[in-house]
């Protein structure tokens, strides 16, 4: 009887030894990387298809995201940091030739148009102390 005890305590020691150190590791999940990637094939779009995007958009920091152009042309710029030429990779998304930004605008028939843009924008890499870029996601209000 003493024996089955003294098996039994010992189990429970070995599993609780066995969880703390699952409890020590850890695991690192990076995120995701977002992407600005030119589509294989441009989507064709008409003037009038086109003038129904541009204008002014307000985004969620704040920003102002403007699409202007003529005829089928179209430039993106955030702010006063430059415009993008820009086309389209499908019936609502643009993406700029440097990739440096990439626009979707869902319109909804009634209400605000909603939907997202990435932007690339420089950041200082500490290891090396180059400036580097990062693709940031803001959401269209």
């Amino acid at each position: 009887m003493n024996n089955q005890w003294l098996l039994g305590a010992a189990l429970c020691a070995a599993m609780l030894g066995a969880q703390a150190q699952q409890g020590e590791e850890s695991v690192t999940i990076p995120a995701p990387r977002l992407k600005i990637e030119l589509p294989a094939k441009q989507h064709h779009m008409t003037v009038a298809d086109l003038n129904e995007f541009r204008g002014a958009y307000e985004l969620s920091n704040g920003q102002i995201l403007r699409l202007r152009g003529v005829g089928t042309v179209l430039y993106g710029e955030i702010d006063d940091q430059g415009e993008h030429r820009m086309i389209a990779a499908n019936h609502n998304t643009f993406v700029a030739l440097d990739r440096k930004l990439q626009v979707r605008i869902d319109r909804e028939q009634y209400g605000e148009p909603g939907g997202e843009v990435l932007m690339a924008v420089p950041v200082w890499v500490a290891e090396t102390g180059e400036i580097g870029e990062q693709v940031v996601r803001l959401a269209t209000r």
